[in-house]
């Protein structure tokens, strides 16, 4: 009866002072500037990605007369006809584009864009932890770019999983002779191949992000919360706009935006909170450096 109590008592310790850390934190500012750059960063990436998509479409069919016509003729028989009917024309301009200049240009701004999310990300945890920046600039430049490439490389990947679990995929293993095999590997191995994809980036992201060091161990158990919190997150913003209202009904393309940027505050505010989580349940950094001495001096002990 004594160690249930004691262990009550540990827990509700523990809530206070991790809320108490929450509250003296500037987690609202900080997810507010992760959304505003990460939505900035998306204009680059999305010019690149066209580019890019263009240039496979027309090296794919260059001995097509019209090299677009596969992928309109895709938008006409997989999308509603309003939509796709709208998004013929554009489309078709972007993938006759030339992608020569926007592909070099456009993968610079996407690099700088992407590196001015991820320093945001980068000082957003700084302060969840506690600690202050010290790092030089060319430091904190190529641990951006090194995140920010192994975050893409995170996300191809996770992408290539979940395009090689579709019918797609089957149809590929159909033809070489896998496909009952591949059906059985690809419905027990999605999810969770997508689950450990994704608590290595927010691990990654934890270790390298903020100004200190520790072993990968270190930082589970806020990634893990982190994770926890993103799908339960992510579970009540889909429920809250499919029974309260939709954005895209009431406001159309601009109520979509809307939901798109308070979704990447809340994300935001979730990868933070796994930061104070984790410094609350360690006691503050491993106390050695500078940013150690300044996350000790910022997270006072608990006087409850």
């Amino acid at each position: 009866m004594n160690t249930r109590v004691g262990a009550n008592q540990l827990g509700i310790a523990f809530v206070k002072r991790f809320v108490r850390d929450a509250r003296s934190r500037r987690l609202t500012g900080m997810s507010q500037q992760i959304a505003y750059n990460i939505l900035f960063a998306i204009g680059p990436l999305l010019i690149f990605v066209t580019a890019f998509c263009g240039f496979v479409t027309q090296q794919l069919n260059a001995s097509s007369a019209n090299p677009v016509k596969p992928v309109t003729d895709w938008l006409t028989a997989n999308l509603p006809r309003e939509a796709a009917e709208f998004l013929q024309e554009p489309v078709a301009n972007a993938l006759t584009t030339s992608p020569g200049f926007l592909l070099s240009f456009g993968g610079l701004l996407a690099l700088l864009g992407a590196r001015g999310a991820m320093g945001a990300i980068m000082e957003g945890l700084n302060e969840a932890y506690g600690v202050r920046e010290t790092r030089s600039w060319l430091i904190r430049t190529g641990t951006a770019i090194a995140l920010t490439v192994a975050l893409a490389v995170a996300l191809i990947v996770s992408g290539a999983v979940l395009f090689l679990s579709s019918n797609v995929g089957q149809n590929i293993a159909d033809r070489i002779g896998l496909g009952s095999a591949w059906l059985t590997v690809s419905t027990w191995l999605q999810w969770p191949l997508t689950v450990a994809l994704l608590m290595w980036v927010i691990v990654l992201l934890h270790r390298y992000a903020p100004n200190f060091r520790a072993p990968l161990r270190w930082y589970l158990p806020g990634a893990a919360f982190t994770l926890v919190l993103m799908l339960l997150a992510a579970l009540g913003l889909r429920l809250y706009f499919a029974t309260v209202g939709s954005y895209s009904e009431a406001y159309g393309v601009f109520g979509a935006v809307l939901a798109f940027v308070f979704f990447l505050y809340v994300a935001g505010m979730v990868m933070l909170m796994g930061g104070v989580f984790n410094g609350t349940l360690r006691g503050g950094p491993p106390a050695s450096g500078e940013a150690s001495r300044v996350a000790s001096a910022a997270v006072p002990p608990d006087q409850s």
